[in-house]
């Protein structure tokens, strides 16, 4: 009988630690010493219509570069308004949880967008996570998180194209 408890004393034990090891923990971080960047990458298309951007960020700025395959076509920085921080903070701190079920594409997929998104405290990388995104990619997760920084911007201007 002894040992029959014993058993199931470690079978559930063991399920516990298994499950709790199966939910992903939000990140701690210290806003002061935390950057956020985030990646996005243009389909292929005519340089003349290609815009990919970068977009670092700390508490006290954030910068953005668009360019067309790599040749840098605008640069810009904004201040850093305390409550849109705030707001980063709490989605680069739940990340791990709201992208859990990202998996990757399907094979041939050609021709989509890309977004990365790395969050790092001082120099050490905390997380990072890029999706590729083709025909409805599961992207949301990482680009809830770009949107208050994008907002610091006008993004429509930045990325008019000449068409």
């Amino acid at each position: 009988m002894r040992r029959r408890i014993a058993l199931v004393s470690i079978a559930v034990f063991s399920l516990g630690m298994l499950t709790a090891c199966a939910v992903p923990n939000s990140l701690k971080l210290n806003p002061s010493e935390t950057t956020v960047e985030y990646r996005f990458r243009d389909s292929s298309v005519p340089p003349k219509y290609h815009r990919s951007y970068t977009i670092k960020a700390s508490d006290k700025e954030a910068s953005i570069t668009v360019d067309s395959y790599g040749d840098v076509l605008r640069q810009e920085t904004a201040a850093m308004p305390a409550e849109t921080w705030t707001e980063v903070m709490d989605l680069a701190r739940s990340l791990p949880e709201r992208t859990k079920d990202i998996r990757a594409p399907k094979p041939g997929c050609a021709g989509g967008t890309a977004s990365t998104i790395v969050v790092r405290e001082g120099e050490q990388e905390r997380y990072s996570q890029r999706v590729e995104d083709c025909g409805g990619g599961p992207v949301t997760p990482l680009t809830d998180t770009a949107a208050p920084l994008e907002a610091l911007f006008d993004m429509k201007d930045l990325l008019k194209t000449g068409a």
